[in-house]
């Protein structure tokens, strides 16, 4: 949290000339499952004048418009192009972003109530599933392997990127799944430049495998193509869906047709990172 907050102050200096002449900033998003940018952008600012989040801005901005992307790389090349002023992240993956590329940084903090990533099913499928991996999620909090993998993976990574963790293949099981990852949420959902997933996602899915006694084979798409994947029987689950319980039934990354499983990961703050220099 130190460097997060120095990278913010520093930012005050930094920013001050890159945005002087700015009337608002455009910033974009991974795209949500159930809302378009205008209802998000309208939802957060109902929220701010609510109390709801608290916003911690190192200028006096506004937000003039909001842009969803369908994968970290394409989000990152707009950034890059100035078709967006900044991007918004989950913490860790804001941070990681900036220990990767030091240019970045933070101009806004948003505290929120609680969000979680989950696992996503398709309703209509076979709940059983479901049950036996909640049942092994909860297990695996109990016992602390999520807390170890979650410190190992994402709160106190290696400098460099994770190894791959190969699946074991139980031959005497009957079950077979395919999960999408993205790698669009690094450290959390890790893909490595040669397409290989690695690090807590292959961690927590093998560990799942593992207490299931079931095979796991993972499947590579864009964060955009998460709910089209399920839908057309393409894969049986996906890594990572955005919950936040306090929006009730009406989830912006959860359209119908999609139910999730236990959380397996949370946190309560966004960071708005932008570079150094928009020339």
């Amino acid at each position: 949290m130190k460097k997060i907050l120095f990278a913010f102050l520093f930012s005050l200096i930094a920013l001050s000339a890159d945005f002087a002449e700015s009337k608002g900033l455009k910033v974009g998003l991974l795209s949500t499952m159930n809302k378009t940018p205008e209802e998000f952008k309208n939802q957060t600012n109902d929220r701010a004048q609510e109390n709801q989040e608290q916003q911690f801005w190192s200028q006096e901005f506004e937000i003039s418009d909001v842009k969803f992307y369908d994968s970290l790389a394409i989000m990152q090349m707009a950034l890059e192009a100035g078709e967006i002023d900044a991007v918004s992240l989950p913490e860790s993956v804001a941070e990681y972003m900036m220990n990767i590329n030091p240019k970045y940084f933070v101009i806004a903090i948003t505290r929120t109530a609680p969000n979680s990533f989950t696992l996503g099913f398709r309703k209509d499928d076979d709940p059983d599933l479901r049950n036996r991996i909640n049942e092994a999620l909860n297990a695996m909090k109990l016992d602390g392997t999520l807390a170890i993998l979650q410190a190992k993976y994402i709160d106190n990574p290696d400098p460099v990127d994770p190894e791959p963790i190969d699946f074991k293949n139980f031959e005497n099981s009957n079950k077979k799944i395919k999960v999408a990852v993205t790698g669009d949420l690094p450290p959390i959902d890790f893909v490595a430049p040669d397409g290989t997933p690695a690090g807590f996602n292959t961690a927590v899915l093998a560990e799942l495998g593992k207490r299931l006694n079931i095979n796991i084979e993972t499947v590579n798409i864009d964060s955009g193509a998460r709910a089209a994947s399920l839908a057309s029987g393409r894969v049986d689950i996906v890594f990572w869906f955005h919950y936040r319980k306090s929006d009730g039934d009406f989830q912006m990354d959860v359209p119908e047709g999609i139910v999730l499983s236990e959380p397996y990961y949370s946190w309560n703050e966004f960071l708005q990172i932008a570079p150094f220099s928009k020339k």
